[in-house]
């Protein structure tokens, strides 16, 4: 049984830039030996690229399941030519990407907005200018719609899948975690698109929707850097999702 499984560095397995990260998914494939796991979560990464991720990747090879969890709602990815030798290297010193096979098209993340962008010059100014006329509205328009299309994608190609998201944004709190992401509910511009998403599918932590990130913060188990979740939590959280199967 093939999973496709893809997310940001909460789930990027084995390790993320800057030091080892020891994911989920690392777990839930110990914990079921016979099943085939593939993972495309990239550090920093936001639900554009996630959603595109599994669209391409079911069209190419067809999974039996897909899981996804779901990166923050203030992140932004752009795809980009890389047939440009400037923009190409601009890649490498930034270090939060994603090529593309054939390396013509590649995606750059900016990790949200407190994320990764702040430290290359390239990268800075151009978030800076797209957080510049963002709002809340449109951030988490932008993220929730990556979300409905890909479960109506997945609906209708017939393939099962569960969803999580990394940290609980289904609140009216206005911050939730240190990268600048903001509860969604409340928000009556949103409200459309968090009705159209079928919560049946999704896995959280409790019936609050809390996810991994909070999951964490309960055991106060965190990596060196305070943010991402330790490995015992990691592994707790891959016993939950090994659960529903």
């Amino acid at each position: 049984m093939k999973f496709l499984i893809s997310g940001c560095s909460f789930t990027q397995w084995p390790e993320y830039p800057g030091g080892p990260n020891i994911c989920w998914p690392r777990y839930f494939q110990e914990q079921n030996p016979h099943i085939e796991i593939k993972t495309v979560a990239e550090a920093a990464a936001g639900n554009q690229y996630i959603a595109d991720s599994v669209i391409r990747n079911v069209s190419e090879e067809r999974p039996d399941h897909v899981i996804v969890m779901w990166s923050g709602v203030s992140r932004l990815d752009y795809l980009t030519s890389l047939e440009d030798p400037a923009w190409d290297a601009l890649y490498d010193s930034y270090g939060f990407y994603r090529r593309l096979p054939g390396n013509k098209l590649g995606y750059i993340f900016s990790g949200g907005r407190m994320g990764t962008w702040f430290k290359n010059p390239v990268a800075h100014r151009m978030f800076n200018e797209m957080y510049k006329v963002s709002s809340d509205t449109s951030l988490g328009y932008i993220n929730l719609m990556e979300i409905v299309k890909t479960q109506n994608f997945l609906k209708a190609q017939g393939i099962p899948y569960h969803f999580m998201s990394y940290v609980n944004y289904w609140t009216t709190k206005a911050e939730v975690s240190r990268n600048g992401d903001f509860g969604v509910l409340g928000n009556r511009d949103l409200e459309p698109l968090v009705n159209a998403i079928d919560f049946d599918q999704w896995i959280f932590s409790d019936a609050n929707r809390n996810g991994l990130y909070e999951l964490a913060i309960t055991r106060n188990d965190f990596q060196e850097d305070g943010f991402h979740p330790g490995d015992a939590t990691q592994e707790a959280w891959a016993k939950v999702i090994s659960s529903r199967f």
